[in-house]
């Protein structure tokens, strides 16, 4: 009785557990693991720091236009001051004290600037672009390794099918070839040619499976999701027009626009500081001497006025940054044409790799028809030993071939559609 309780509960916790193995080996689609990757990639807290970056830079550069005040103050002793040598009956010439002493309160308004604050409002909107920019190009290249090693996942597995198949079928045939040398129908060197062919089989399964987990390990590391099995691997559906037009949404040639941006940016920001600057101003103070230079007491002052600053020339200054500024466009635009090109070419490329895998998928259907056909005679050829066991094998293996390359140009095709897209960069 005891030992059947014990069988019960254990049964219970068997059935218990069942679901959760079941919820571990959920499906995982590559939209989770490029979307979980993205959300697990330490640079993308880059995205939240380059934000507040920004609005802090915004911050500073609106106090321009805020009244700036502050305090200083002096103390100090000179070995000789100005003095009237000149003596007059009843009339007393006061002279300076060699100590001085002062403590004045500044205060300044920008009135206008010429529009240097709103340029260099602009070079900060650009410097933060750019910095958002160059995340999205590491975030497109994790999403390539991710998508790399996701299909690399269902190559491997379709690989895997086709080797269990040939497994299976080898100890089917192990089993007849077992009976058959019993019974004096085949030589005890055919079965093990047989035995031979079904360990490099699963020869073959280990090396796949090793290939799988390994690949699988590092896709749970990018992603953060625990993948235990290439049956959670499923594959994608991206058909796509074949007359998808040529649209370059690349965050590389995107981060070449922001840094074209920036130097446009620049190029205002070099403009505007040769502007006049005018500004309002006062001073309030207390000390020794006050403005009065020949009021050698302690008194209280001020003064308020207007300011223009203007810099009218600089020595041709101003000419060469924009000509070297324009020196830097020409190059940016010039790697924009090249990566246009490039990436031209790849999408070409792309449209005829899908096209091609189309057609060999098409063939590769009727290779395996018929392969399956060649394989129905040879299992009964060999059973009623008119077929050799080389010869038999020779079928099987174009059998097993046949399936491999059918597998594999349907991962090659579904590839060769997302490489794609991912050069145009829709994904």
């Amino acid at each position: 009785m005891k030992h059947m309780k014990k069988q019960i509960l254990l049964f219970g916790l068997l059935i218990w557990m069942l679901p959760l193995g079941a919820q571990n080996l959920r499906p995982v689609s590559l939209n989770e693991c490029l979307q979980k990757a993205v959300e697990n990639y330490p640079d993308r807290k880059q995205l939240a720091n380059n934000q507040k970056e920004f609005e802090l830079n915004t911050q500073n550069l609106d106090a321009n236009y805020l009244p700036s005040l502050n305090l200083n103050g002096q103390a100090s002793y000179q070995s000789e001051v100005t003095h009237i040598s000149l003596s007059l009956p009843g009339v007393s010439i006061p002279s300076v004290s060699k100590d001085q002493y002062k403590i004045n309160l500044n205060l300044e308004q920008l009135i206008w600037d010429g529009g240097a604050t709103k340029a260099q409002k602009q070079l900060a909107q650009s410097n933060y672009k750019i910095a958002d920019q160059q995340v999205q190009v590491s975030l497109y290249q994790l999403k390539n390794s991710v998508s790399v090693s996701y299909f690399q996942v269902l190559f491997l597995k379709e690989n895997l099918k086709a080797l269990y198949v040939m497994r299976d079928d080898l100890k089917a045939r192990i089993k007849d070839a077992r009976t058959a040398v019993d019974n004096g129908a085949l030589l005890l060197s055919d079965l093990q040619t047989l035995q031979v062919s079904e360990k490099q089989a699963e020869q073959l399964i280990t090396e796949k499976e090793a290939d799988i987990n390994a690949t699988l390990a590092a896709l749970s590391e990018l992603t953060g999701i625990k993948l235990a099995s290439a049956k959670q691997i499923t594959a994608p559906d991206l058909s796509l027009n074949s007359n998808f037009p040529f649209d370059n949404q690349r965050p590389e040639y995107k981060l070449l626009e922001a840094r074209q941006n920036k130097i446009e940016a620049m190029t205002k920001l070099t403009s505007v500081q040769r502007r006049p600057i005018l500004k309002l101003f006062g001073q309030a103070g207390y000390g020794r001497p006050g403005y009065n230079m020949l009021n050698d007491k302690f008194s209280d002052y001020y003064i308020g006025g207007v300011q223009l600053y203007w810099k009218i020339w600089d020595w041709s200054k101003t000419k060469h940054e924009k000509q070297i500024l324009t020196l830097q466009n020409n190059n940016l635009e010039a790697s924009k044409e090249t990566f246009t090109r490039n990436l031209q070419a790849e999408y070409r490329q792309q449209l005829i790799q899908i096209e091609k895998f189309k057609e060999l998928i098409q063939s590769d259907k009727e290779i395996v028809t018929l392969q399956n056909q060649v394989m129905k005679t040879a299992e009964n050829k060999f059973k009623n030993g008119t077929l050799t066991t080389t010869d038999y094998l020779i079928e099987l293996n174009k059998k097993v071939k046949a399936v491999l390359n059918l597998e594999a140009h349907k991962t090659q095709l579904l590839f060769s559609q997302y490489q794609y897209l991912m050069a145009m960069g829709s994904i």
